[in-house]
């Protein structure tokens, strides 16, 4: 458990202490109420007060100051990172070729001269420049005049264009990125390419400082140093005990050796390894990979999931996948019982620690002792399950790409499955009369205006989603998005009426395979103007069977507005008789009417788009009920909406004047 330090932001768990500031709100560039972590590496509290104080002291001068370009110290503080960091790695590597019996090869040394001169190319001449290594290339003659033998710059023309690939990578780029922010540096395109430059200056020293590395190797057997300035180092190098940080392995390349196409095994034992500080970009890479069989919402879940392990992880002290428990996989679960159940919904929350989540919850319980009332704290079983189908998605991305993770194991965490007689009591089923109310709304007998008077009685009926869907979910059970996102192309015509193709459109996708059907338009849907309505908006060269819920300002999912557009209106007109999962209800409904009425489930299966189990002539021997059936079978559920009166088309003005609709507001840049 963490505890405070009398020192501001220092903390200790176990007996390592931890320094934990909030950003100040002077960091526009960093999530509101977002804090830095950063282990101290010791467990010594006078030490601990020092280092958290100046530490401290360095937040404040940064937040009071206006950092436009690098200083001097910001470079060198670069090129020392870069410069350990690479001297450490090589050393591993000596100390293992030592184990190997090759610590006097004279391979392995010109290997690191061949990949640092690489290095010194790119930071002499940028990755803008595209050298040749051949005759009148610049490249060529700072060698040549540096001392390098002809015969080795093969070999560096080999390393220095794997290494001008990866340095041209958006990975790399972004790496970079990430690395000057950490380092306190402002993100400007000329502090990108000074900071590139250091990198690529401090790897280059550490590969040529060969004198202590490989101090047995005979340098008389290599033309190198044979009489040549070509192993002088590039700079003085003093190995000083800096501690490599996560965020900086992103722009390692695998080796700088192992661009020659000269690679060496990775040492025995060493972990390859994603930083937690990483987990998003990984998170990135796996939606990416899913493309289309993720929905744009499950990318979310699957990123809010990961977030939410991350600060678990961050919690006890965990930098990378390595280091990964079935402990912290139970912390996780644990940690899902602690917060508010609606932490999702709330900015101030989803910029919280774990520690201060919990904290919330904690303070929720109490709140709610006090009043007699029900804490809103846990997820739900339902929910808790989805965040471990997303974990176990994301540790096969991470273990499928060759990274080190330990076998977690999900058992005994996971919440089972509801049986099958428990789920069919979860979802209320509304009957035909449990609905009619809502046909007596002023949607349908007329509305004060086309905004928030909606819901008021006035003379206007609106002819748009509000007034259609409701009418189309209650006789045909489709789901949400099905309808919401129709095109103006999905209505057609046929020999006996109109009909819906539910297909993937520009606008949306559906849920499965089975979800592509064809359905007939209800009576009572061309009764009512649909008609005359589709003919509207197409002519006005809509997309969007119903535009109203989308824009062209953001990105919008028309059936989450739908929703919340039309719950409010729902509840007005059902009151206290309002259920649960109010839309989706509608789908359950028709469904128990339409049983009740003797309609076999198979039929009612292929109406609602779901795929019939039980036996091979379902789901191998026949295909779904046509046309002819559907509308038998869509006769036996009551018309409930006859008290409806038509009335002349009126469009909502903004989609008649093709004009942005009032909810839409412009993007963030």
């Amino acid at each position: 458990m963490a505890v405070r330090h009398e020192v501001e932001d220092l903390i200790r768990r176990g007996n390592i202490f931890y320094w934990r500031p909030r950003i100040p709100a002077a960091f526009i560039q960093c999530p509101p109420g977002s804090r830095l972590s950063l282990t101290l590496h010791c467990s010594d509290h006078r030490k601990a007060q020092i280092i958290g104080r100046k530490l401290n002291t360095r937040l404040a001068e940064l937040k009071m100051q206006s950092q436009e370009n690098m200083s001097k110290q910001q470079l060198q503080k670069l090129f020392e990172h870069e410069r350990d960091r690479e001297l450490e790695r090589l050393d591993d590597i000596s100390t293992m070729a030592k184990r190997n019996g090759r610590g006097a090869d004279v391979m392995e040394m010109e290997l690191d001269l061949e990949a640092g001169w690489a290095y010194q190319l790119l930071a002499k001449f940028g990755t803008r420049s595209d050298l040749s290594l051949e005759e009148n290339c610049p490249g060529l003659a700072f060698l040549l005049k540096s001392g390098i033998p002809i015969s080795h710059i093969e070999a560096i023309r080999a390393n220095y264009r794997a290494e001008l690939s990866i340095a041209r990578s958006a990975g790399f780029e972004d790496a970079i990125r990430r690395l000057i922010y950490n380092f306190d540096i402002p993100d400007t395109a000329l502090n990108r390419e000074r900071a590139m430059s250091k990198i690529f200056e401090g790897r280059a020293a550490a590969l040529l400082d060969i004198y202590e590395r490989h101090e047995l190797v005979d340098r008389s057997l290599s033309e190198f140093t044979v009489n040549s300035r070509a192993d002088d180092p590039v700079a003085e190098v003093k190995a000083t005990a800096v501690e490599p940080a996560s965020f900086a392995a992103p722009l390692q390349s695998e080796n700088g050796r192992e661009a020659s196409g000269k690679a060496s095994k990775r040492q025995e034992g060493e972990q390859r390894v994603v930083a937690v500080s990483d987990f998003e970009q990984e998170c990135e890479k796996l939606i990416a990979n899913m493309g289309k069989e993720w929905e744009p919402a499950t990318a979310r879940d699957a990123m809010s999931l990961v977030r939410m392990f991350k600060s678990v992880l961050a919690e006890h002290g965990v930098e990378h996948s390595g280091q990964i428990e079935q402990y912290h996989i139970g912390r996780l679960r644990q940690h899902f019982n602690d917060i508010p159940t609606d932490w999702g919904r709330s900015s101030r929350m989803r910029a919280m620690s774990a520690i201060e989540l919990r904290a919330e919850g904690d303070r929720l319980r109490k709140a709610a002792e006090a009043t007699g009332t029900k804490a809103k704290v846990g997820l739900s079983t339902g929910t808790i399950r989805k965040h471990f189908g997303n974990l176990q998605h994301f540790l096969k991305h991470v273990r499928g790409h060759g990274f080190d993770v330990a076998d977690w194991s999900f058992e005994g965490l996971r919440p089972k499955k509801p049986k099958a007689g428990l789920i069919r009591l979860q979802q209320y089923k509304p009957s035909p009369q449990d609905i009619a109310p809502i046909f007596a709304s002023p949607i349908y007998t007329g509305s004060l205006d086309c905004r928030r008077g909606r819901k008021k009685p006035g003379r206007h009926i609106f002819h748009d989603a509000l007034y259609y869907l409701p009418i189309l979910f209650t006789y045909l059970g489709a789901r949400r998005n099905e309808f919401a996102g129709l095109a103006v192309d999905d209505v057609e015509q046929d020999p006996n009426g109109l009909v819906i193709q539910l297909r993937t459109n520009a606008l949306r996708r559906l849920k499965n395979a089975q979800s592509h059907r064809t359905l007939p338009v209800p009576d009572e849907l061309v009764r009512l103007g649909f008609v005359q309505y589709h003919a509207a908006i197409k002519q006005l060269g809509y997309e969007a069977l119903f535009p109203d819920l989308f824009s062209d300002r953001t990105r919008n999912d028309p059936g989450d507005l739908f929703y919340d557009t039309f719950t409010p209106i729902m509840q007005e007109a059902l009151g206290e008789n309002m259920w649960k999962r109010s839309l989706h209800a509608l789908r359950h409904g028709m469904a128990d009417t339409l049983k009740q009425a003797g309609v076999p489930t198979e039929v009612i299966d292929d109406i609602s788009g779901r795929l019939s189990e039980g036996s091979e002539t379902n789901t191998r021997y026949t295909n779904p009920a046509g046309l002819p059936l559907m509308r038998s079978a869509l006769t036996k559920y009551p018309v409930i909406t006859a008290t409806i009166e038509p009335a002349p088309l009126q469009l909502l003005p903004w989609v008649e004047n093709k004009q942005a609709p009032p909810w839409a507001r412009k993007g963030k840049a």
